[in-house]
């Protein structure tokens, strides 16, 4: 992955902001209020975090005029001087948690009309009955405007989770490299978070669990790890805020041949889920076709809840669309979509077992961004 300079990143964030404008002009929304608790995750899409590539540390407003100066007020009047190296093309102002949205309304009211709200989701109610008296008019719903661009990766955002993605591979490498029998989870969990903090990354939401015969992954815990454990890993690094996933299986001794069995199944119901993630397709048939292939081999009850919940997501702070993808997903595919595309499957003979890949969405049809080869892994000689 080629390094991305200061200027290249500036234009990036620029051209994203342009793309909201756009998203707002065809709203009717002359500004658009964007509010963020600063809570990062795996699952959740930070709309400050993409307007500006700063990631707050406790709650934050972008306020995006039609025209004019954006602003970015922060509850951190200590964190002015890291935003602004990162949010040159927003105007930085500090303030505290108390006054941080009477400041953006009082700013707002200067600023074209009508106004719009983003973050309401999470936004305390306290916080969003002062917003809605500051202002003196409800905000109308500005929700959708972010995600709707943001659905789709940059250059620059593509290079970030491609990178991510070159960590996750290295980080079930390390995995395989140093299980061993007597281990316990958390250490061996702690053995793949340094090797992936080692290459670059910035964070990990990592869950490692193993055993004879699995029930679904799980958060590491203190338990020795055993000859013939099944050890799961759903490796999630994050590189510059976005997040690539990886999800393998290790055996730690010689598989089984119902665990080869089941694992080939898996193989073949990711193969078929990634020939349906086309330009104009939907995300609930990468779900049909993972279901089809997994449900003819005998294990159709075992598609659905409590055993499967979903075939794949988007990851979140830089961005989380399709979020879960299952046979009812909403979502139509689009050029340069990420996501990963997990036939995670519990069946009796083996327990739970792991595969899935990070994907984007190319107009030839999808690329696989982790490289780790689809086998099953194992511990034998």
């Amino acid at each position: 992955m080629q390094l991305q300079t200061s200027s290249e990143i500036q234009l990036d964030l620029e051209r994203r902001l342009a793309r909201v404008r756009d998203g707002m002009r065809a709203a009717e929304v002359g500004t658009l209020l964007v509010y963020y608790g600063g809570q990062h995750n795996a699952s959740r899409f930070d709309p400050v975090f993409y307007l500006t590539d700063h990631r707050t540390i406790g709650a934050s407003v972008a306020l995006v005029p039609l025209h004019g100066d954006p602003q970015l007020l922060l509850a951190q009047s200590w964190d002015v001087e890291r935003a602004q190296a990162t949010a040159a093309h927003f105007t930085v102002t500090p303030s505290n948690a108390r006054d941080l949205v009477a400041d953006a309304v009082r700013n707002a009211r200067d600023l074209p009309a009508p106004l719009a709200l983003s973050g309401r989701a999470i936004m305390p109610i306290a916080v969003y009955e002062a917003l809605r008296a500051g202002a003196g008019v409800e905000p109308a719903d500005g929700e959708a405007i972010v995600p709707a661009v943001a659905a789709t990766r940059t250059p620059i955002e593509l290079a970030r989770v491609e990178r991510a993605a070159e960590i996750a591979d290295e980080g079930f490498a390390a995995l395989c490299a140093v299980a061993r029998v007597g281990m316990r989870e958390y250490e061996l969990a702690a053995e793949v978070d340094a090797a992936l903090r080692i290459a670059g990354a910035e964070d990990n939401f990592g869950l490692i669990a193993a055993g004879a015969s699995n029930v679904a992954i799980r958060p590491p815990t203190d338990r020795r790890l055993e000859p013939g454990d099944v050890i799961i890993g759903e490796i999630t690094p994050c590189y510059h805020g976005y997040l690539s996933q990886l999800c393998r299986t290790y055996i730690l001794g010689a598989p089984t041949a119902d665990q080869r069995r089941v694992f080939d199944l898996l193989v073949a119901a990711e193969l078929a889920g990634l020939r349906a993630a086309v330009v104009g397709g939907s995300s609930a048939q990468i779900a049909v076709e993972i279901n089809r292939v997994i449900g003819a081999a005998g294990y159709a009850e075992y598609c659905r809840p409590p055993y499967m919940r979903s075939r794949g997501h988007g990851l979140g702070t830089g961005g989380c669309v399709p979020a879960d993808i299952n046979e009812h997903s909403p979502r139509t595919l689009e050029r340069d979509m990420t996501f990963v595309v997990h036939p995670n499957q519990f069946v009796p003979e083996t327990g739970y077992m792991m595969c899935g890949d990070m994907i984007v969405v190319e107009d030839d049809g999808p690329r696989r961004l982790t490289q780790t080869p689809l086998k099953l892994y194992a511990a034998e000689a």
